[in-house]
């Protein structure tokens, strides 16, 4: 089932001046297998994941969104994403909206372009949004960009007082999925989550025993012996696969845990 509600010549921006102009929203429920390759688009577009999992696939990266969690394309990005559950289909709220300020408007949030925890989606929103972009009065244009706004805000996440078993999901996805990518550190998985680095490690202590820095940097750890044990790769490459910034850094961290250089421990 899909949804597409937009204003009567999508490829025309209204002459009311405002800072963006909503364009269109809707909901799109895919079955597994799905997928859709389009040319650039010239919009912001905000996807909400409600139940399932996507996959956005970018030029550097895959992105992979689950339940509650939201993603946003730039305008001039190509859009390639897929329903990838084998089981359950893809449902997910979107909306997009474009103007001379789009870029700057949803870059001023802060969020970056990656997975974000918002929680449950905020439906009713997305539904009064529709009924805004039905009707292009000038009151409607101007109220949908504060419904759109209230979307966006959600985004982020307010997550201080998410049960601790979700806050503690949430990261363990986070941490596997970024496992690659030496810039991600817990701190950023936090913000990312809406929540303060300090909730997140006293929540993760209680339930994991151990700190989210710690488990961080054993599941990278852990892949990178694996990739030691069953790939050729160099130890510079196993270093970068498995997002510690250098092979100096990965060699001694290597050391410090099993006693052995990297060469030693793929020889043993």
């Amino acid at each position: 089932m899909r949804k597409i509600v937009g204003r009567p010549n999508l490829s025309v921006i209204p002459d009311l001046p405002l800072p963006i102009h909503v364009r269109s929203a809707g909901y799109n429920e895919a079955a597994p297998g799905w997928e859709e390759l389009a040319d650039d688009k010239p919009f912001v577009q905000i996807f909400w994941c409600v139940q399932g999992t996507g996959e956005f696939i970018l030029p550097d990266r895959q992105v992979i969104l689950h339940p509650g969690e939201t993603f946003y394309h730039l305008p001039g990005e190509l859009h390639h994403h897929r329903s990838i559950d084998p089981v359950s289909p893809w449902h997910y709220y979107w909306f997009t909206f474009d103007g001379e300020h789009a870029v700057d408007f949803i870059n001023s949030y802060g969020f970056g372009q990656q997975p974000l925890y918002g929680g449950s989606c905020p439906v009713e929103l997305f539904m009064e949004l529709e009924i805004l972009v039905r009707r292009q009065t000038p009151f409607n244009q101007r109220y949908a960009i504060a419904k759109a706004a209230e979307i966006i805000a959600r985004m982020g996440g307010n997550n201080e007082h998410l049960p601790a078993e979700d806050l503690v999901a949430a990261f363990l996805i986070a941490a596997r999925e970024n496992i690659c990518d030496p810039d991600v550190t817990v701190e950023r998985i936090a913000d990312s989550l809406g929540v303060h680095r300090t909730t997140l490690n006293k929540h993760f202590k209680e339930k994991m025993k151990i700190t989210p820095a710690v488990h961080l940097n054993m599941i990278r750890l852990q892949y990178a012996l694996l990739l030691l044990k069953s790939t050729s790769s160099s130890i510079k490459e196993i270093a970068e696969l498995a997002g510690f910034g250098s092979a100096g850094y990965f060699s001694k961290v290597v050391r410090k845990h099993t006693g052995q250089s990297p060469e030693e421990y793929r020889k043993k």
